[in-house]
């Protein structure tokens, strides 16, 4: 339902009517043989509206107040033209509030009348649910009527439907064709999107040289995102014939267009100088916009240059502020910069415990960050730093870590651990004597693997099932790995189910069956989960 003229514009209108100025008489009085004139229309002011060419100017001028109140004469009963361009005022909110209700209005009017510009804005309108409830179907329609009659931009919003499934079925192969037609408009958005699908080969052939070519288009007609994408591709080659200076060129466009990635990059390249002379104030230019807009990267990139003091006087106060801002957008580097501030009490006062707390988030973040995490955790078990914060059996996964890295502390702080019967600590070190001394502790290995399994390590257990299926420090024997990936599986490890069924697949089903007897021989003899223990997986 369309909204009406609220009281205070339709009387801005009024006023506007009765205040044009009145036509001159040709003169000062009528001669004798003048017509006679009706005194009642005499006595009636001449409405004289204004141009659209007035309105237009006025409106590229910037005088957006004149060309508004000049609309608003022309849209009620006018052409196509001036409702649409009536409702793009309102829902620009130039030379006044934003209205979009009464945008909506006239733009529906336009469309009625076939105007091709005011069914893409409506269309949009509708994608956004702006002054009426969102509906894609509806945006889908008025983009189909648009863009089937030529219009650049309703033809690539509608192969960004399609793309997505927005409204339409989703098709590749239907968004290609409409990013095809409205790139080879000159509409740039369009351009950058068919150099993306050809890159990836959405909805056609990935073809590398064409995704290039559209790419530098995109780019010439000042799409940001291209401009970036584009000096991505020169400064590593990538695709293109490397030259760091048009990439730099092509960085500092996007940059300059407000792209915070590109404001990163070209900060990033001043601060270390990178195919540019070093210059530390462009630098914190250019990573603060990108901070300004919230990117976690160039936020990092601060903390690195006030950390070390690289182009920038050190200042690890700021420097932590910073990283500390990346973390909070969980950006994973910066979490492990953050608690190692935190373990060391640089920049921010010594927290042990929120330092456990940064390195036990970033175990969720990623394997390289989650190894790292791991090893930094390790390392504080191991010293006994954070005896009062973390039980032996949670730590021992961490402390293998850093002892697989070579870490003597941490190999000694394992053998104790086991020596004092905590299972997760055997079969950690069960598993670092299959890897040490080139095998040389193989008995010893299995023998702390296979108490640890039986009672109930289920990263024991999953060692035990791959020893048995592979062979070499015991005999290969698959009823025992199916046995033990059997058990594995019980604590939840997808990986052990599906070694399972692999296993199985080599097994005859007389094997299979006695070996599901072994499982059920070993939950019925009482053997569980030591209380406490913490699950761990195979790829730990």
């Amino acid at each position: 339902m369309f909204l009406r003229f609220s009281a205070a514009l339709a009387a801005a209108a009024v006023l506007c009517l009765t205040a044009a100025p009145i036509p001159a008489q040709t003169s000062d009085a009528p001669s004798d043989t003048a017509t006679p004139v009706d005194q009642d229309a005499a006595d009636t002011p001449q409405v004289r509206l204004p141009e659209m060419a007035d309105i237009v100017a006025a409106y590229r001028s910037g005088d957006y107040v004149t060309a508004r109140e000049g609309l608003a004469q022309l849209a009620p009963g006018g052409t196509p033209n001036a409702k649409y361009r009536y409702g793009r005022i309102l829902q620009e909110g130039r030379g006044g509030p934003r209205d979009p209700g009464q945008a909506v209005r006239w733009l529906a009017e336009a469309v009625e009348e076939d105007h091709v510009a005011a069914a893409t804005l409506l269309a949009r309108m509708y994608m956004a649910g702006e002054g009426v409830g969102e509906d894609q179907a509806r945006a889908a329609n008025l983009l189909q009527r648009a863009a089937s009659q030529g219009d650049a931009e309703a033809q690539f919003l509608l192969g960004v439907a399609y793309r997505l499934g927005r409204g339409v079925p989703r098709s590749e192969e239907t968004a290609f064709t409409w990013f095809l037609a409205a790139a080879k408009q000159q509409h740039g958005e369009a351009q950058y999107a068919l150099s993306q699908a050809y890159a990836q080969g959405l909805g056609t052939d990935e073809d590398g040289p064409r995704a290039l070519k559209w790419m530098e288009s995109a780019a010439a007609a000042g799409v940001a995102a291209a401009q970036y994408s584009l000096g991505l591709n020169l400064d590593a080659g990538n695709g293109a014939t490397r030259n760091p200076a048009q990439a730099l060129a092509w960085f500092r466009r996007a940059a300059e267009a407000g792209h915070p990635l590109a404001q990163r990059m070209l900060g990033t390249k001043y601060l270390h100088g990178d195919g540019v002379a070093q210059n530390g104030e462009e630098a914190l230019r250019w990573l603060t916009a990108a901070a300004a807009a919230g990117d976690a990267g160039a936020m990092t990139n601060l903390g690195f240059a006030y950390a070390t003091g690289t182009g920038v006087p050190a200042d690890d106060a700021t420097a932590f502020d910073w990283y500390q801002r990346a973390a909070d957008r969980n950006l994973p580097r910066a979490v492990l910069v953050v608690a190692a501030f935190q373990e060391e009490g640089r920049g921010t006062p010594q927290n042990l415990r929120q330092a456990v707390r940064e390195y036990r988030r970033a175990l969720g973040m990623g394997p390289e960050v989650a190894e790292v995490a791991a090893a930094r955790l390790g390392l504080l078990a191991a010293q006994g730093r954070i005896d009062d914060l973390i039980a032996p059996q949670e730590a021992a996964p961490w402390v293998a870590v850093a002892a697989q890295a070579g870490d003597a502390e941490a190999l000694s702080w394992l053998e104790t651990q086991a020596e004092a019967g905590i299972t997760q600590a055997q079969g950690r070190l069960g598993d670092l004597y299959l890897t040490l001394d080139d095998g040389a502790r193989g008995a010893q290995a299995v023998a702390l693997l296979r108490q640890a399994a039986e009672a109930g390590d289920s990263f024991a257990q999953f060692r035990m099932g791959q020893l048995y299926s592979e062979g070499g420090p015991v005999e290969q024997d698959y009823v025992q790995a199916h046995v033990w990936f059997n058990v594995a599986a019980t604590h939840g490890l997808s990986n052990a189910a599906e070694m399972r069924e692999v296993i199985s697949q080599l097994m005859t089903p007389e094997q299979v069956a006695q070996a599901q007897a072994g499982a059920r021989a070993y939950f019925e003899a009482g053997a569980e989960q030591v209380p406490g223990a913490q699950a761990g997986t195979a790829s730990e």
